[in-house]
């Protein structure tokens, strides 16, 4: 059958569904008075749209609307980005299903488990990870911060993801009846930050965080931060008083893991020797040393600064520095009598002493000779396993400042990274510990998120050390265990 044939049958078919009655309209008129004038409307033609090019417009039309629904679905509408160790990015359509879930990190691999989140309404998703994550043990009582990050054009629909997310993560915590922090904020990604992001390995909600923090108190680094926990950021943030618009936060950061900031002047005042009624002035903050939460403790007493740093969780000390006249408490030099002169050979050796090292295990070790109203002085500096000593003692051997930080460099060395022996010193400096009382030492170089490390095991009398320290000097971990 053609298209003529088909467009006469259905204009036939319309013709008979509407039956001519005008005859009987008109025999009808015709018994009515008056003159009877019959009146015959013009014919109109009808446009006929042939049935095939009808289903095709159909089909079209349908394909369509499938493509536009289709695309609609499958574009990513928001980024969410889930930080606490574990690092989880979520990219999500305009009706809040997920599309894809990336794991920023191995530990968010491990929280991913065989977990197939795609297509999930974006609470169930939420849910499912911080349950994950809680179960893992990444979010318990002593880390219980979270940060929420959400990238999106339209600032309103990002500050209701927002607020949408934090409310249901606090409704988790509630159910695990887990006393948690949510931290959350909006994302606009921009070169530096994602080079930032990149360097130090870490996700781009993380830098965000971190430039937002150290803009906020300039004595903190991104490279002092970006190895910490979310938690642990947060802790430095609030001990601080750090405040901010562009990140809320709702809960606290808990500092259960750690002792307490009493206990840590305690251990300052101990190691230089004065008792708390010496002391004029004081001021405690949480820090971070070479990825080591610590407390920084600085305070006055007999007309004297002090500066420690004090280990977080052990209360050992770190690094301290101090400024005055005195003598003796905590120093392995000062033995020569008043009015000496024991030179610049015997002040560095003092120096190494005191900062547990030999000369062959240092770099560009350098005395100088200089005055201080009218009272001979030694400068000793040299460096060690990514650390700068700084040192400055009276004539007599007395040390009068201490100080040591990292440096942030390569040691000079090896010209491009730490060697064995480096890592091990700084391994034993770190514990404060001498390579003579070291027993069972095991030494691993390895490979994690892409970075050279050392693995670095010894025992010293009842104690097992473990440590991570990076080949540019960072250490990544150090934890001790005393053996019943």
């Amino acid at each position: 059958m053609d298209e003529s044939m088909m467009e006469q049958r259905l204009r036939t078919a319309v013709e008979h569904a509407a039956p001519d009655n005008l005859e009987r309209i008109l025999a009808s008129c015709t018994q009515q008075k008056g003159t009877v004038i019959p009146m015959t409307p013009p014919k109109r033609k009808r446009r006929w749209i042939p049935a095939a090019m009808a289903a095709a417009l159909v089909i079209v039309c349908g394909l369509s609307f499938g493509a536009v629904r289709w695309q609609s679905d499958h574009a990513v509408d928001s980024i969410v980005t889930l930080d606490v160790n574990p690092s989880v990015s979520l990219d999500v359509n305009a009706k809040e299903r997920v599309l894809s879930v990336t794991p920023l990190n191995q530990d968010a691999t491990v929280i991913l488990g065989d977990m197939d989140l795609t297509g999930t309404d974006l609470t169930v998703a939420v849910n499912a990870l911080i349950g994950s994550m809680v179960q893992n043990g990444y979010l318990d009582e002593l880390q219980n911060s979270i940060l929420v990050t959400v990238e999106n054009d339209d600032a309103s629909r990002s500050a209701q993801l927002q607020q949408q997310i934090s409310s249901t993560i606090s409704g988790t915590f509630q159910a695990d009846h887990l006393d948690g922090a949510v931290l959350t904020q909006s994302l606009t990604a921009d070169a530096q930050l994602t080079a930032l992001a990149e360097q130090y390995g870490i996700s781009l909600g993380k830098a965000a965080l971190i430039q937002e923090v150290i803009s906020q108190d300039s004595t903190l680094t991104f490279a002092s931060l970006a190895p910490l926990s979310v938690n642990e950021i947060a802790l430095i943030a609030q001990s601080r008083s750090l405040t901010t618009s562009s990140v809320t936060q709702t809960g606290s950061a808990s500092d259960k893991a750690y002792i307490t900031a009493d206990a840590a002047r305690a251990a300052a005042y101990a190691h230089a020797g004065v008792s708390a009624g010496d002391v004029a002035w004081y001021e405690t903050e949480f820090d971070s040393e070479d990825g080591v939460m610590v407390y920084e403790v600085e305070f006055t007493a007999g007309g004297m600064e002090y500066e420690y740093d004090i280990d977080a969780r052990t209360g050992d000390v770190v690094k301290y520095s101090r400024e005055g006249g005195w003598s003796g408490s905590g120093s392995s030099g000062g033995t020569a009598s008043s009015g000496t002169d024991i030179g610049a050979d015997k002040a560095a050796q003092t120096a190494l002493a005191d900062a547990g090292l030999s000369s062959s295990q240092v770099t560009g070790l350098r005395t100088k000779q200089d005055w201080d109203d009218g009272q001979l002085r030694y400068e000793v500096e040299f460096r060690a396993g990514g650390v700068e000593y700084d040192y400055e003692l009276a004539a007599d051997g007395t040390i009068l400042k201490a100080d040591r930080d990292t440096d942030g460099s390569v040691p000079a060395s090896t010209g491009a990274s730490l060697t064995e022996e480096e890592a091990k010193a700084a391994a034993f400096r770190h514990a404060g510990v001498s390579a003579s009382s070291v027993s069972g030492l095991k030494v691993q170089r390895d490979r994690d998120d892409g970075q050279e490390l050392y693995e670095i095991e010894f025992r010293v009398g009842n104690t097992e050390y473990e440590y991570e320290i990076r080949t540019d000097g960072t250490i990544l971990k150090a934890e001790r265990d005393i053996d019943d």
